[in-house]
């Protein structure tokens, strides 16, 4: 079972995975853009994340977008393709809204977070979106360089309504379709700070050299471009640190080799919608460790375990007992091991087998 949805103190919020082409007889033909947290906004060394932030209810879900988006030719059900009806309940954060779906104002979150962090806005102009039919992937996407960046990217950090009025002023309108939902994780009720965060994967057509990118320097001390496995292997060398629910979705994106399967299968995979992923924390003698769903110790109710649980006796002791498990094992920030043999919910991934560890052999 996934979390339950109430959400009380957390905030929603979305970020984005995305990919771009690298010409390359590497193991993989594209890398992820992953940006480097300032001292001001990390909360540790080399703290690691795909681009994104915090919902604005006033501004992401203002009825002045689909004002917009009507009379840019949008219809009811081009936005309708926008959200899910999946077989499993729909995380509230997801499906509320007050003049439109939420899956419609997540997206526009995750898109402005973009822009605002790293400069890049992903949209589409009208002639585009004229030629789209609606029944095959999504209108050609954009990625716009608009005079004045700077200036925008400013604008649109200090005042959220401004990313509506840089649209306007372009004459486009942001690429919503595509995004794809990939994950969506709430932060352990232990957590200080708490977030509902949906992440949605994009594909450019363009190389990763060749996107330019202008960092908000209160926010980015630095951007890097790097494939799934370079993503696992820094984060473990400690060069970068993601955090631990990042690892889990980098080892998922480590079984997709190529741009076209990252693109594919994100596509096939994301009509399912998702269900909502809570980490339940428990410390043994000689580590922590995260369990998720599916984990024969996860509990009913996970947003009740406001406090880390203690098991006495050590990791091994534990693990060699354990049929059924789904977590990552946090022995330092840098040195986490990841085990899972329950099935995937939602048609999703298993851990790559490379970094999926046997309990059974710790």
């Amino acid at each position: 079972m996934g979390a339950t949805t109430q959400t009380g103190s957390y905030r929603p919020s979305a970020s984005l995975i995305l990919a771009a082409k690298e010409d390359s007889i590497k193991e993989y033909d594209y890398r992820l853009l992953l940006i480097k947290r300032t001292e001001g906004t990390s909360y540790a060394l080399n703290h690691c994340v795909f681009p994104g932030g915090v919902f604005d209810p006033k501004e992401d879900e203002s009825p002045e977008w689909i004002t917009y988006f009507k009379s840019f030719g949008v219809t009811d059900e081009q936005l309708k393709r926008l959200s899910h009806n999946q077989e499993s309940p729909r995380p509230e954060f997801l499906s509320d809204g007050e003049h439109f779906s939420r899956d419609i104002a997540l997206r526009l979150t995750a898109l402005r977070e973009s822009f605002e962090e790293v400069g890049i806005l992903i949209c589409t102009n009208q002639a585009d979106f004229k030629e789209w039919d609606s029944k095959t992937s999504h209108p050609r996407t954009l990625l716009l360089e608009p005079s004045e960046r700077s200036e925008w990217q400013h604008r649109v950090h200090n005042n959220a309504s401004q990313f509506l009025a840089l649209c306007r002023h372009l004459n486009v309108i942001p690429n919503l379709w595509s995004l794809q939902e990939w994950s969506i994780w709430r932060t352990a009720a232990t957590a200080n700070r708490k977030y509902d965060t949906v992440y949605y994967v994009t594909a450019v057509d363009k190389q990763a050299k060749d996107v330019s990118l202008l960092l908000e320097p209160h926010e980015v001390a630095s951007a890097h471009w790097m494939s799934p496995a370079e993503a696992w292997s820094s984060s473990h060398a400690g060069t970068i640190w993601l955090p631990f629910m990042l690892l889990y979705d980098i080892a998922r994106l480590m079984n997709l080799h190529s741009w076209q399967d990252f693109l594919d299968f994100s596509r096939q995979r994301s009509s399912r919608g998702g269900t909502m992923v809570q980490p339940v924390y428990y410390r043994c003698d000689d580590c922590m460790f995260g369990v998720l769903p599916g984990d024969e110790l996860y509990p009913k109710e996970p947003g009740a375990c406001r406090e880390t649980i203690i098991l006495s006796g050590s990791v091994n002791e534990l693990h060699r007992k354990a049929k059924r498990y789904n977590r990552y094992i946090v022995y330092d920030f840098h040195q986490v091991v990841l085990a899972s043999n329950i099935p995937p919910c939602d048609g999703h991934l298993p851990l790559q087998p490379l970094v999926n560890t046997k309990l059974a052999k710790l």
